[in-house]
């Protein structure tokens, strides 16, 4: 979640533009385009794939019916509740920065413009990973409920006995994520899988964030293969950003030189490997050096929810007053990124952590003796 924060702050500064979001023609820095692809390659497939992991876990610890009243509570709810309360103020000043073109210097006209454009549809913006995963709760929940069927339970049983006995598991599973990837991204004429913020999501976009969602159900059923994750993280993650040097500067120069130029189903094929690296590769990394109890990241672990929330408006609020200001991308970043953390953090502590809000985010949290802050 606060990566998501980091991710949304570079985008201004990138050379290359974005639709929809505002562009500094000041300050401007191709570091920010690589750091852009690079967290947008693997922090959502990893996002879903310890989502999928948790999700079989809950269903079978619990329950189908207390599973669905936990998700609605912890998903659901804030879900619509952010679509009431944070959506406005997030698309407010994208509709501010778009209508700009149109009114120039007539900033009253452009409010109201804006303003008038909150009550049509605009799209679900950053929440659309949480509407992603109730639909993905939906699959699971018939899925597991069909699987009990008498008809159905045979065939369960033998393809999960099937993969848990299969040789080289870890090594297999990988091997396979790199493919279902590869298959997935060849569907469409883009490198990356570009966000889609519409209630009918894309058949590619679902397709790659549910086999993420898969994968972690299948680590569920035999989570020995954490144990390979941690073994090989560093070798994993140091390919996973070799290969993600390597296909931005094929992507970022645009066939140039021509001799070094893959096509794209072997970039592709990269890029594929590259996820599934990095995703393994970071897993191992924190299973291995932050597997202690922390109040400092649990605390970070219960205020990222909410800090990713609400970042959005501010973000792009701050890019646009900034936008005037002829100094380096790099302070504007650093000043875009700071704030914003500083605010999300200050404003959990003080009206999230403690209230029914905080509940339905992480459940309850009690202030402990003597405690000022943490």
């Amino acid at each position: 979640m606060i990566l998501g924060i980091f991710l949304h702050a570079t985008i201004v500064y990138k050379e290359k533009a974005l639709p929809v979001w505002p562009h500094d023609t000041y300050s401007h820095s191709p570091v920010f385009d690589y750091f852009y692809f690079l967290i947008h390659t693997f922090r959502m497939p990893l996002f879903f794939m310890v989502a999928g992991f948790f999700c079989r876990f809950l269903i079978y610890k619990v329950g189908v019916a207390e599973f669905i009243r936990r998700r609605w509570q912890r998903i659901g709810i804030p879900f619509l509740g952010s679509l009431i309360f944070i959506l406005p103020v997030t698309v407010f000043p994208f509709l501010y920065h778009q209508n700009s073109a149109v009114y120039g210097a007539d900033r009253l006209m452009n409010l109201k413009a804006s303003f008038k454009q909150l009550f049509g549809w605009n799209g679900i913006a950053h929440l659309w990973f949480l509407y992603y995963l109730l639909l993905y709760y939906i699959v699971a929940v018939v899925y597991v409920r069909a699987a009990s069927l008498p008809v159905i339970r045979p065939v369960s049983t033998y393809l999960l006995k099937v993969v848990n006995n299969s040789k080289g598991y870890a090594i297999s599973l990988a091997l396979i994520a790199i493919g279902g990837t590869w298959g997935i991204l060849l569907l469409q004429g883009e490198l990356l899988v570009p966000v889609d913020t519409g209630l009918v999501p894309g058949f590619v976009n679902l397709l790659f964030y549910g086999f993420f969602m898969g994968l972690g159900w299948v680590i569920n059923t035999r989570s020995s293969v954490f144990d390979f994750m941690v073994k090989n993280a560093a070798w994993l993650l140091g390919a996973g950003l070799l290969i993600s040097g390597f296909i931005f500067y094929q992507d970022y120069h645009d066939c140039n030189p021509p001799s070094f130029r893959l096509s794209i189903v072997g970039i592709k094929l990269l890029l594929s490997a590259q996820i599934i690296f990095l995703v393994f590769g970071i897993t191992g990394i924190f299973l291995h050096y932050f597997r202690d109890e922390s109040r400092l990241w649990r605390y970070l672990s219960d205020a990222a929810y909410w800090m990713y929330l609400v970042h959005m408006g501010l973000v792009v609020f701050l890019q646009l007053i900034l936008l005037q200001f002829n100094i380096h991308s790099g302070i504007k970043f650093i000043a875009v990124f700071s704030v914003t953390l500083a605010f999300t953090i200050l404003t959990y502590q003080f009206f999230v952590r403690y209230t029914r809000i905080g509940i339905y985010l992480h459940g309850p949290r009690h202030r402990k003796k003597g405690e000022k802050f943490l």
